[in-house]
């Protein structure tokens, strides 16, 4: 959640701040990553983890989370910062404000409703992937509590009462999060309110 916040703010930032030359050509094109299904990269992926030593490691599925988070980071993230005037970083630029100040004490602040929304979406895309966190942590001593959930299953009798209370304990740490981040997500849904 943490590098797909950072990964897709400093992105949109670069593309929607910095007046780069074709920007708008870089800023749609992650958005394509999504007309490839993730399940068609997941021998692509399965071995590059391998050549780099990452197999059956949490960073080969942390690596898999952000890759596959981040271009609807940047979308959503360069979307909302049309909204904040361009006038804020030229008045910060006056008064001597290097790209990084403009990025930490003004974009970062009043991108916070968005911030909260993207984080809360690769949080749940992570917490409730499971294909990748099969395919890259083999072994049960590094299982993940979702395939975890998935090997009770595979017993002769599926023991419900584990199962359940298991599934009750894996679903807490999202919704706290939720409930953490709704302050911020209400804030940006509201956004475009109109007031009578």
């Amino acid at each position: 959640m943490v590098l797909t916040m950072l990964i897709g703010s400093l992105a949109s930032f670069a593309l929607g701040r910095m007046r780069l030359a074709r920007g708008w050509l870089l800023g749609n094109f992650p958005v394509l990553t999504y007309a490839v299904p993730a399940s068609f990269l997941m021998i692509p992926f399965y071995r590059i983890m391998g050549i780099y030593g990452l197999s059956d490691s949490l960073w080969a599925v942390v690596a898999a989370d952000v890759a596959f988070a981040t271009p609807y980071a940047i979308l959503i993230l360069q979307q909302y910062a049309k909204l904040i005037p361009k006038e804020l970083d030229e008045a910060a630029e006056i008064d001597g404000a290097s790209p990084l100040q403009v990025y930490c004490s003004i974009y970062l602040p009043l991108t916070a409703p968005a911030l909260a929304a993207v984080g809360t979406f690769a949080l749940l895309l992570a917490w409730n992937e499971y294909l990748y966190q099969y395919l890259l942590r083999t072994s049960e001593r590094n299982m993940t509590v979702a395939v975890a959930i998935a090997q009770f299953f595979n017993a002769d009798e599926a023991p419900w009462n584990y199962m359940m209370a298991t599934a009750i304990v894996y679903a807490l740490p999202p919704v706290a999060i939720f409930f953490a981040l709704r302050r911020w997500m209400l804030a940006g849904l509201t956004l475009g309110g109109v007031r009578s």
